[in-house]
């Protein structure tokens, strides 16, 4: 017997968590083998949203099966690895797993007799992980940034999604990060993907084909949206060569708008979404029920990947998308605290790659005390101290300027004579105002 347990656009690897439940390596003879692929193949020709490549696909797979392609794996883990090899040359969703034919047996068995988590709750696995928002931050320079590792079905995770949303709805820039995000569901990325579109609800945003269908079946944007528009502010997206699925297709498809600016790594390739189903055989297979058709493109990014405006390493993306968003930002008209805060984003970005230095000559006419600050010289740093409380050590900006470490809201700037020590040390916070600090040791 054939079971489908679930559909939607994420990768196999998710779907099908329970495969890891057997870590041993379960031995398989030649008739188990036969059968198991036997099974497998009649679910890809069965459940293939291309009838003709299904075809082509499992008889291709039958014909392997029989050169004794692979007679050499003699446990079932091994057998799903290879299968998962050679199928993900057809389609990067196909994923072969093995949990045993009890396993099996208790996903097929009547939905009453199920274990059900001990709460009620179908959607606590998500719930501990927060819907997949594993950090919403406002960045230096009002940079609103979203850390977003799985697309969750809108339905639990609404309130979560508006709530991240909501945070950061008073910055100037907005940064998605799914360079972790190895897919989910269609209805979180048409939530996300609406809230940077306009209002109404006329924006066709991808389109799902499948045999099943006699018409595509299509998605669009919302009409309305709980946390409101944001049809301008700038967006960023930075993906990796990990980002696949549902995380893929939300790049992709801002992308197709002209809605977002993409940074960083090649997608994995993964545009086609599907379902699991099992065989009594102990084993599941992902498989690719349909395919996505984006409206623009007229395609999507199966095998190809999503690939980027900015192409950079996954490790730099961040600091790229904060780079253009500050300089970007600093184009427009703004001006006061806010074009300061983006001035000092910017120069915090610039002295990770090329940090100041000072000789220690120079530090020495720094060191003295300025009413209830004192700064020291040890080791080759400027230290800090307040009120007698235990030196920090500064971070040289140049210019004579300082700040604390990793620490945007402040510049403390020495007032130098041309030879000397300074004379004052002002205090420049954020907001605008200085404090000044005459020297008095």
């Amino acid at each position: 017997m054939i079971n489908h347990i679930t559909t939607g656009l994420v990768s196999s690897a998710l779907v099908f968590a329970f495969s890891a439940a057997t870590a041993a390596q379960t031995s398989i003879s030649a008739s188990e083998r036969e059968a198991a692929i036997t099974a497998l193949a009649q679910v890809i020709e069965d459940e293939f949203f291309d009838a003709e490549r299904a075809v082509q696909i499992a008889d291709s797979l039958r014909t392997a099966n029989a050169d004794g392609a692979f007679n050499t794996a003699g446990e079932a883990e091994a057998l799903a690895a290879a299968l998962t090899a050679r199928l993900s040359e057809e389609d990067r969703h196909f994923g072969v797993n093995y949990a045993g034919p009890e396993a099996v047996a208790a996903a097929n068995a009547p939905r009453e007799s199920r274990p059900r988590p001990s709460d009620g709750d179908r959607w606590a696995g998500l719930r501990r992980q927060n819907f997949g928002f594993a950090s919403v931050e406002i960045l230096p320079g009002n940079i609103g940034y979203i850390d977003l590792r799985m697309f969750a079905p809108i339905e639990p995770a609404e309130a979560t999604a508006r709530a991240a949303l909501e945070f950061i709805a008073g910055t100037d820039a907005v940064i998605f990060d799914v360079r972790q995000n190895g897919g989910g569901a269609p209805s979180m990325v048409q939530y996300l993907v609406s809230h940077f579109l306009e209002p109404g609800g006329d924006t066709l945003i991808n389109t799902f084909v499948s045999r099943d269908y006699e018409y595509p079946n299509q998605l669009w944007s919302l009409p309305s949206h709980p946390a409101g528009f944001r049809p301008d502010v700038p967006l960023y997206v930075l993906t990796s060569g990990r980002t696949g699925s549902a995380g893929e297709a939300f790049p992709y498809h801002l992308q197709a708008l002209e809605r977002a600016t993409l940074i960083g790594e090649t997608t994995y390739g993964a545009g086609n979404p599907g379902g699991t189903f099992l065989v009594d055989e102990g084993f599941s297979i992902f498989v690719s029920t349909g395919s996505a058709r984006n409206p623009v493109t007229g395609t999507n990014w199966e095998t190809t990947g999503v690939v980027p405006d900015i192409p950079v390493s996954a490790d730099d993306a961040l600091d790229t998308a904060l780079a253009d968003a500050y300089s970007t930002l600093l184009e427009g008209d703004v001006g006061g605290s806010a074009r300061l805060g983006l001035e000092w984003g910017l120069e915090s970005l610039q002295l990770r790659d090329n940090p100041a230095s000072v000789d220690a000559a120079q530090l020495a006419r720094y060191a003295g005390s300025y009413g209830i600050r004192s700064f020291t010289v040890e080791n080759g740093r400027l230290m800090y101290s307040r009120d007698g409380a235990p030196a920090v050590a500064m971070e040289a900006l140049g210019d004579h300027r300082f700040r604390l470490p990793d620490d945007d809201e402040a510049r403390f700037v020495f007032q130098m004579n041309r030879s000397g020590p300074a004379t004052r040390m002002d205090l420049q916070l954020l907001s605008g105002r200085v404090i000044a600090n005459p020297r008095n040791d």
